[in-house]
């Protein structure tokens, strides 16, 4: 009976830490992530209707007017899929009909 308050006692002390030990699992996010940081501000090749000084940019997605910090946007496409050309089907040749001289009916080979 000794043994099975002992197997108990473990039991509860594993049981009880495990919540403890999950507290820090969960994402809290980068640590280094400053949002007032200089984001990348890639120059757009677009007609210049900006004011002076300033030209097309993409920050974020966005056209807009600024100074770029960063090289040109580059759209690449993605693969380009080849249309295959058909391979031709074997196709068995047709029974032909025919009558063989001197004999009722017709013949299919």
């Amino acid at each position: 009976m000794r043994i099975a308050r002992i197997f108990v006692a473990a039991a509860a002390m594993a049981v009880s830490g495990s919540a403890a030990m999950a507290w820090g699992d969960m994402y809290m996010g980068d640590a280094t992530h400053n949002p007032n940081s200089n984001a990348l501000v890639h120059s757009y090749n677009a007609p210049n209707y900006c004011p002076a000084g300033l030209q097309p940019v993409m920050a974020g997605g966005v056209i807009c007017c600024g100074t770029p910090n960063a090289g040109a946007y580059v759209d690449r496409p993605g693969k380009v899929r080849r249309a295959s050309t058909p391979k031709p089907k074997y196709r068995a040749p047709a029974a032909r009909a025919y009558a063989p001289a001197g004999e009722k009916g017709v013949v299919y080979r």
